[in-house]
């Protein structure tokens, strides 16, 4: 009781952000922290809501919580432009390399 802490939040605490569109929560991972986007209505606040409590739960049960995977084929409107999942794949590498995920 003699210090001071730099935080009231709990250690299990999350980041959450808006701006005039859209809320965000900054999602603790195995595989590094994942941004999670949602309308900024009430729709989009309780699926915040929502995911942030199944988080809760799910560390609390001693699992990790693991980001998830990219989708494994392009959309559509990609598959259209004739983009591939290799070019995928090479574009998400760059990316990793420039730390930008």
């Amino acid at each position: 009781m003699s210090e001071v802490c730099k935080t009231a939040a709990p250690a299990y605490a999350i980041k959450v952000w808006a701006d005039e569109r859209s809320i965000f929560a900054e999602l603790p991972s195995i595989n590094g922290p994942y941004v999670a986007s949602f309308a900024r209505s009430e729709g989009g606040l309780s699926q915040a809501i929502h995911i942030l409590g199944a988080m809760h739960a799910v560390e609390h049960a001693g699992e990790q919580y693991l980001r998830p995977e990219a989708p494994i084929l392009p959309s559509k409107k990609l598959q259209q432009s004739s983009i591939t999942k290799q070019d995928l794949d090479s574009a998400r590498e760059v990316l990793k390399k420039l730390g930008v995920i």
